[in-house]
């Protein structure tokens, strides 16, 4: 489990939360001087870490003021895909908005690096899952939870331009607040409260709404733009654990990464990122088939895909090939198990 006082997490949204809390004339000093924050040098420089431990106090004192009930809300609305840098920029550059949901999994360690992100697809729908990385207290998780469910709708209609009218639902672990109102006054969604059974947001997607394709969608700006984020996990990559940020990263890309493909997300030598699984006893084709295996199942019970899609999707040349390395892992052909187990 990561040090609670270990800088992991960027400074540039509490800057915003700052700005809310002076618009309220909220002193801040007092809380400053505890944790012998410097605000004009996080200022200058917004990409600054700070760790749970520094947050946890931070929100404790924020919440302090009756007043400031609302303020995860405020914090959600008034951030915008600009305000989380070069990961705005290459989602507002895909192509089409499941592409990039597919983008916020795999470098939400760049926006909110407590907090992790995945996708499941159930019944031809796409489940975006976020949930808390590293232990907090609870009134600092729950702060965090509201105020990047609210983010990502705002976000979701930037990226849609208001133009779509289908609506979406969010759901929340947290209980419902006292200015429910508030979010029954937002557009096209429906939150849903104290309705999950662990901690965290689930946001549900229809084919429809994945298909939309992206008015700013432009391929060049994102490829440049996506290496630059590569730079960036690199650097937050360092010392992790390789083994779980693998396996992290093929269940989240639609096709099947190769491990050359994950070396150079990482940006480090095939032999690199080899080496380094080798030092934890791991191997990249045995973690990819447990992978594999998962996601098989999981299509094959949760979706109406086809047997020949998901066995593209999961980087076989044919349904064939799947079908014969499914069976010999579960003594069951795709169609025989997605008969057995299918709800």
């Amino acid at each position: 489990m990561i040090n609670k006082n270990i800088p992991l997490i960027p400074v540039r949204y509490y800057l915003r939360l700052i700005e809310l809390l002076v618009a309220r004339q909220i002193s801040m000093q007092p809380i400053f001087d505890e944790l012998d924050i410097d605000v004009l040098k996080f200022q200058q420089q917004p990409d600054l870490k700070v760790s749970i431990n520094q947050v946890e106090k931070f929100i404790q004192y924020c919440l302090s003021f009756p007043e400031n009930r609302d303020l995860a809300f405020e914090l959600g609305a008034s951030l915008r895909l600009s305000s989380h840098s070069l990961v705005g920029y290459a989602i507002l550059t895909s192509e089409t908005l499941e592409h990039a949901l597919i983008l916020v999994t795999r470098y939400f360690n760049l926006i909110m690096p407590s907090f992790k992100a995945s996708i499941r697809y159930d019944h031809e729908q796409l489940e975006l899952l976020i949930e808390p990385d590293v232990v907090m207290e609870q009134l600092t998780l729950n702060f965090h939870i509201e105020a990047i469910a609210v983010a990502l709708h705002h976000n979701i209609c930037e990226l849609l331009n208001d133009e779509v009218t289908t609506s979406y639902s969010i759901f929340l672990s947290t209980y419902e607040p006292l200015y429910l109102n508030r979010f029954r006054q937002l557009k096209q969604v429906k939150f849903h409260f104290n309705a999950l059974l662990k901690s965290g947001i689930k946001i549900v997607f229809t084919q429809a709404l994945l298909n939309y394709k992206l008015p700013l969608a432009d391929d060049m700006t994102l490829k440049a733009v996506e290496i630059k984020c590569q730079e960036q996990m690199k650097e937050i990559t360092r010392g992790q654990d390789f083994p779980e940020w693998i396996r992290m990263m093929l269940m989240n890309t639609y096709h099947i990464p190769t491990l050359a493909e994950c070396a150079q997300l990482l940006h480090v030598s095939t032999k690199t990122l080899q080496r380094q699984l080798n030092k934890q006893e791991k191997d990249f084709n045995h973690i990819k088939k447990e992978v594999i295996l998962s996601r098989a199942k999981q299509r094959l019970t949760q979706s109406n895909v086809s047997i020949t899609d998901i066995a593209y999707e999961l980087g076989y040349s044919s349904s064939s090939n799947f079908s014969r390395a499914f069976k010999a892992l579960t003594s069951l052909t795709p169609e025989q198990y997605r008969l057995k187990h299918k709800g």
